[in-house]
């Protein structure tokens, strides 16, 4: 197996394509571990981060391993305190679910051989997102922290989700009554004395205006409520563009709007 570190202004051309094929031969597939996710981040949130992006391919070079990682400096200038190691994708975004990517024939071999590779590279370890229900989690901390345990944080937030029935009817009807009446009566209401439609984005075109209207919509919520915002922050907005845009092109995004009489009001 060959190890390699391959720095970022190689991800989108040389590696991108091969990085989306290994996302959906993987042992744990997430899109928070895709290109269209991490590429974006390091663009956008990368600034005083060094990228430390590895890969490991089998010996007929095919790519059978990667793991997204970056460091920084533990302590208030950039050449001050400790290498902090931690995942690309972990901050300001909501990035959940992150790890390492491997093709289940070779996850067994790409976790040691990452983790002879980094060491030295890093004094601490602050993997948050982390998943915990990832087939290589546990493996993964026990290998890195072989040595000293204590130097691995590993932040413990559960992803919380409901598992949806197959059509909308069937959720209603699992509802309490009283809520599920409220539901259908608000519903109508809305239908009668309203034009209503439901969109989904689908073209390119489409895509700055209903994010645009997304933001001012979140925006318009929180800051009457005397809060920033999930979106005040510039870099967050760019970075949502070029993923809604990855993710379009994939077909990945399932991005709906609320049209009331000709005036998106929900998203």
């Amino acid at each position: 197996m060959n190890i390699e570190r391959v720095p970022p202004a190689e991800w989108p051309q040389r590696l991108a394509p091969e990085w989306g094929r290994l996302l959906e031969e993987a042992s744990a597939p997430e899109v928070f571990l895709s290109p269209e996710w991490i590429i974006p981040w390091t663009k956008h949130y990368g600034d005083g981060r060094e990228a430390l992006l590895v890969t490991a391919r089998d010996a007929s070079g095919t790519l059978v391993g990667l793991a997204p990682f970056y460091r920084r400096r533990l302590g208030p200038g950039v050449l001050s305190g400790p290498r902090v190691l931690s995942f690309l994708g972990d901050e300001g975004v909501g990035s959940e679910y992150l790890g390492v990517l491997a093709r289940k024939d070779a996850e067994e071999e790409f976790l040691p051989e990452l983790a002879r590779f980094l060491e030295g590279e890093w004094a601490l370890a602050d993997l948050r997102g982390l998943s915990e229900k990832h087939p290589s989690t546990d493996r993964l901390i026990r290998l890195f922290g072989a040595g000293a345990p204590d130097r691995i944080h590993r932040e413990r937030q559960p992803c919380s989700a409901i598992r949806l029935p197959r059509d909308y009817e069937t959720y209603l009807s699992s509802l309490a009554a009283k809520f599920r009446t409220t539901v259908r009566y608000r519903t109508n209401k809305l239908m009668k004395n309203f034009k209503v439609t439901l969109l989904r984005t689908v073209r390119r075109d489409e895509l700055e205006g209903h994010l645009e209207r997304f933001f001012e919509m979140h925006q318009g919520r929180w800051e009457a409520e005397g809060h920033p915002g999930s979106f005040y922050n510039p870099r967050k907005r760019a970075f949502y563009r070029e993923m809604a845009t990855g993710f379009l092109r994939r077909g990945w995004l399932l991005f709906y709007h609320l049209e009331v009489d000709g005036v998106i009001r929900a998203a």
